[in-house]
């Protein structure tokens, strides 16, 4: 008996390896709408995005892929009228990793140094989801530096209710390295329509790669899931002070939002922050910047606006 369950055992293993090496992701392809190129700072290579001219507005991505992955079809809306930087946090997508890039402080000042260095001088900051809190620290700290913040479905706060975002990193976390590449797709599907919930995923070209790579998030993009968290934790100090903030902030939301609650974090934040714009777009989910990008483009419009009323009263 106890040598036919180890043999039931090395099959199994056996054929979740083969499965795993089926699946194995294909070479990723280059964005088709970017020019990505790597900007030096601190020993560590960012990897930015940079098209259009005039007004600078900069793009941080929210997901742990790239910031093509998701921002791909807003950089073409935003560069038709600005400046459009769009850039992989520290430890993200395209962006090198650090030992210390799960610092709020270090994310924000590397990011901080690639704007002076990219010549981008107060710009509007666009932030979606989990890189809202490190607009918020930005804003705080940098005042100066930067002209007004549009937050899309923020997640900036951290409470007893915060736990990984992603249902697949749930699904995929409790089934260890050998199980789980046979229900990664599975999982990796049901976590792309939890963050489009309640609209349905859309089949732009900008998820194929999406679809078509990884079946499953590799060892390291789940440890960065987990950065990400302990990141926001970090945040619990500046919680306090966002009502500080003086700059025009602009907060949109989608009111099905099955990732960034609206109750916990966008709702919260424009209480906190009074002068803050609230933009509730009814029966929309997470990923607005693709499921109704003129709406996010109206809401990056209306903040260079705000920001330059704010100029002209200050004169």
């Amino acid at each position: 008996m106890a040598i036919w369950i180890l043999g039931l055992a090395i099959v199994i293993a056996g054929s979740a390896v083969v499965v795993a090496l089926l699946r194995r992701p294909a070479a990723r392809q280059s964005p088709v709408v970017s020019d990505p190129h790597l900007v030096h700072i601190e020993q560590t290579h960012l990897h930015v995005i940079d098209r259009g001219e005039g007004r600078a507005v900069v793009v941080l991505q929210g997901d742990d892929g790239d910031a093509s992955d998701f921002m791909a079809p807003l950089l073409a809306r935003v560069a038709y009228d600005f400046r459009a930087l769009l850039i992989d946090r520290p430890g993200c997508g395209g962006s090198d990793r650090s030992w210390h890039e799960s610092t709020l402080d270090s994310q924000t000042r590397i990011i901080r140094l690639a704007l002076r260095e990219l010549g981008a001088e107060q710009p509007l900051l666009v932030a979606h989801s989990w890189s809202a809190v490190a607009a918020l620290a930005l804003a705080l700290r940098y005042p100066d530096d930067i002209a007004g913040l549009v937050l899309i479905n923020p997640l900036c706060y951290a409470d007893a209710s915060i736990r990984a975002t992603d249902p697949q990193i749930r699904v995929v976390s409790r089934l260890g390295s050998i199980v789980a590449p046979m229900v990664g797709r599975p999982a990796h599907d049901a976590a792309l329509r939890a963050k489009f919930s309640p609209e349905p995923v859309p089949f732009a070209e900008s998820l194929v790669p999406l679809r078509e790579a990884a079946t499953i998030r590799r060892p390291s993009e789940r440890r960065r899931l987990t950065r990400n968290t302990a990141s926001l934790r970090s945040a619990a100090g500046l919680v306090t002070r966002y009502g500080d903030i003086e700059m025009p902030v602009v907060i949109v939301v989608g009111d099905g939002d099955r990732v960034a609650s609206p109750s916990r974090h966008g709702y919260r934040l424009h209480n906190q922050v009074h002068h803050s714009h609230l933009v509730v777009l009814p029966r929309a989910g997470h990923m607005i910047q693709l499921t109704r990008p003129d709406s996010v483009m109206e809401s990056i419009h209306q903040g260079w606006s705000l920001a330059h009323e704010r100029a002209e009263a200050g004169r």
